[in-house]
């Protein structure tokens, strides 16, 4: 009797559940998706109206609906490199500005190139563990884009 009722409720779940495709047909292209770029890394990237980036966040991967769990950190030459891959430095354009902003154990460094803010968010107190960034953005400058963040440093 368990068995069956395990079976119906896991074949419920099956129709249930809507897939990627499903969803696509319905509503169109996302706005959002998260990829995995790495060891449990995740990168969320949120479309223009033209359908290209216009935000990438880089954190460790964690369930959409999460409560408070201990944080965990990323390589920060790891995170270097999938940034190299979405934007190689020839596209960034020259550099124009750099912020660093340190209080307590966290500390934000935000490059701004002619294309695209970069930034980065460290947790500098757990300076002896190889992985202690918490979570890289890059925002790109383009009319197509949402309203950039970084914009309002400027004001």
């Amino acid at each position: 009797m368990r068995i069956l009722v395990v079976f119906l409720l896991v074949a419920a779940s099956l129709f249930v559940a809507p897939k990627s495709q499903q969803l696509h047909v319905r509503y169109g292209e996302p706005d959002v998706e998260r990829f995995t770029a790495g060891d449990d890394i995740g990168l969320t990237v949120e479309y223009g109206s033209d359908g290209l980036a216009c935000q990438i966040v880089l954190e460790r991967k964690q369930p959409v609906l999460h409560g408070q769990q201990e944080p965990k950190y990323m390589r920060p030459e790891v995170v270097d490199q999938i940034i190299d891959e979405i934007i190689p430095s020839a596209s960034r354009g020259r550099s124009i500005n750099k912020i660093l902003e340190s209080m307590g154990c966290a500390e934000g460094r935000v490059e701004e190139y002619e294309n695209v803010w970069i930034g980065h968010y460290s947790n500098m107190c757990v300076p002896l563990k190889p992985e202690r960034e918490d979570r890289a953005t890059v925002v790109f400058k383009r009319g197509e884009c949402p309203v950039n963040p970084y914009d309002q440093l400027h004001k």
